[in-house]
């Protein structure tokens, strides 16, 4: 008990695994999840007139890829869903890139 008589609970399992997997999701997830998109994007951009704009691209929006990866599966309240979101994402990205490798 806590000294205004209020019980303490630690949380205990359930919330450290939250934790563990908001860890991983915005870690090595999101990382992998931005470097494939990044990957991915000049496959499914068109080139520009200069031909170099579906390069240029996505080397500019990998901090904005990063960063909503990274505060997704952190802000949210269920990570199961955030996890199933960034895989969904991650298996169409790589099978972008698995495409035009074969």
């Amino acid at each position: 008990m806590t000294r205004d008589g209020a019980t303490s609970t630690d949380g205990g399992w359930f919330e450290r695994r939250a934790a563990v997997a908001r860890a991983l999701l915005a870690g090595p997830v999101a990382l992998l999840l931005a470097v494939l998109s990044m990957a991915a994007a000049p496959l499914v951009l068109p080139p520009g007139r200069g031909g170099v704009d579906h390069l240029v691209l996505p080397v500019v929006a990998f901090p904005l890829i990063w960063a909503a990866a990274v505060l997704y599966p952190v802000m949210t309240a269920r990570p199961g869903r955030a996890a199933a979101a960034m895989g969904a994402i991650l298996a169409l990205e790589l099978a972008i890139v698995m495409s035009a490798l074969l």
